[in-house]
């Protein structure tokens, strides 16, 4: 009986640690609706931020990643002056980090876009992130393009001023 019940228990932990993404992203572009969820671990379908007639810009970081380092301040401009006609949503991801640490690097760069942190990784898998920074530029909820590399102001401008 004791093995029957280890079994069990060790199948059961099998099934929650496989956790899947809810991201599935189609070969046409478009992507499901997908949860994100906030440095203070409040949670936001993404269909009502993207969904709103403005193009998106959506990033996934990391508070290590010299090339995320560097894009933050640009982004953090572009979002001061386009938040109107723009969203923007970076979401900071758990590989190699903490939430407290995203927490500190956020508060210590006074950053106000809007953070989210992906701390089950399933914006990392669903969108299938091999490197950071991973930026997108989405119109609802299919993606018009990837860039690949840092992201500056001025080239931001020019992607959503099109």
């Amino acid at each position: 009986m004791k093995k029957i019940i280890f079994l069990l228990v060790i199948v059961l932990f099998a099934i929650g640690c496989g956790k899947k993404s809810d991201v599935k992203a189609e070969s046409d572009g478009k992507i499901s609706n997908f949860s994100l969820e906030d440095l203070n671990g409040n949670k936001y379908e993404s269909s009502k931020i993207i969904n709103n007639g403005k193009k998106t810009l959506f990033v996934v970081a990391a508070e290590w990643c010299p090339h995320c380092r560097a894009e933050a301040p640009d982004i953090q401009k572009f979002y001061d002056e386009y938040k109107d006609k723009v969203n923007v949503i970076v979401v900071y991801s758990e590989a190699n980090s903490s939430l407290d640490k995203v927490k500190e690097y956020v508060k210590n760069n006074e950053y106000t876009f809007p953070i989210y942190y992906d701390s089950g990784s399933e914006i990392l898998t669903g969108f299938k992130v091999q490197a950071f920074p991973f930026n997108l530029i989405m119109d609802g909820n299919k993606i018009i393009k990837e860039h690949k590399g840092e992201l500056t102001y001025d080239l931001l401008v020019e992607e959503f001023g099109k």
